[in-house]
């Protein structure tokens, strides 16, 4: 199947996509079964068996994190984006004498924007714009202030767990505190007011994201993403502590609306891509070795 015969099948399904005003895609199974170059039956069989014997796809999906009693569910209440990119890997790559090569080619059509982007393009989905009011923004405590708190709740935790703090937790607030500090002296220094982070700590900061430390969207495939789909938006590195270790990180100036904006699109497109592994291979990402990316 040739690239302008996937754009009709594309086209042809756009009336069976939806997505909600949070920007999550989903399509019927019809719609899927049609970009993966099966029958609906096949995909509605694997989804009906997860309750009972799942089948090697509902494993696939059991495996990825999503509930086995909601599979079946998806054969008329429609089937997520991050699902279908899994279903679609499936046929592409998995599923031996049945896969097919429109689900590979789909795969790499998709393969540098993520299903979920794709859903938000075709259906014409736009972030809805946030109303600002006159509140006030929120101002942080003085450092002083937040370091008093940081002190109180370590010697809490250590009363309540008899001195046996996790080693890691411990090293990770002692991190934290020093860094702290260090920012705090630099800006005092710079008289500016400047936000240097590293991709991590701004998705977990200021965007409210859980970045995992393993799985397919951990921490350290994120930073690689950022260099290598958006070198633009900087290169500087500085020496912090990471897990008890002085190590060399990249850091961005998310004073600097811009740099925010494109760190914001970058998180948002891994965490909506299926397989960010696989389009950093295919980028060549892993040619070099890879900074610390906290």
């Amino acid at each position: 199947m040739s690239k302008i015969e996937i754009s009709q099948v594309i086209e042809q399904i756009k009336e069976e996509i939806e997505v909600d005003a949070s920007g999550k895609g989903k399509a019927s199974m019809k719609a899927t079964a049609r970009l993966a170059g099966v029958s609906d039956k096949a995909i509605g069989k694997a989804l009906e068996s997860a309750n009972l014997e799942p089948s090697k796809l509902a494993q696939t999906l059991i495996q990825q994190g999503f509930d086995a009693a909601n599979l079946n569910q998806w054969r008329t209440d429609g089937i997520p984006d991050i699902a279908i990119g899994i279903i679609l890997h499936y046929y592409g790559y998995e599923a031996g004498r049945y896969c097919t090569q429109q689900a590979k080619l789909v795969c790499q059509a998709f393969g540098t924007i993520g299903v979920r982007a794709w859903m938000q393009d075709v259906s014409g989905w736009a972030k809805p714009t946030q109303q600002h009011s006159n509140t006030p923004t929120p101002a942080l405590p003085p450092v002083e202030q937040r370091l008093k708190t940081l002190v109180e709740a370590m010697k809490t935790l250590a009363e309540l767990t008899g001195g046996r703090l996790n080693p890691y937790m411990e090293q990770q607030m002692t991190d934290y505190a020093t860094n702290l500090f260090a920012d705090h002296n630099r800006q005092a220094l710079t008289g500016t007011q400047e936000k240097w982070l590293g991709v991590v700590n701004f998705a977990e900061s200021e965007l409210g994201k859980k970045v995992p430390i393993k799985g397919s969207h951990y921490r350290g495939h994120l930073g690689t993403w950022v260099r290598t789909f958006y070198p633009q938006l900087g290169n500087r590195q500085e020496n912090r502590l990471v897990n008890g270790t002085q190590q060399d990180v990249y850091v961005y100036p998310c004073h600097d609306p811009v740099v925010a904006a494109g760190l914001t699109k970058a998180v948002e497109e891994f965490f909506a891509h299926p397989s960010p592994g696989a389009a950093l291979k295919q980028a060549r990402a892993f040619s070099k070795k890879s900074l610390v990316t906290a």
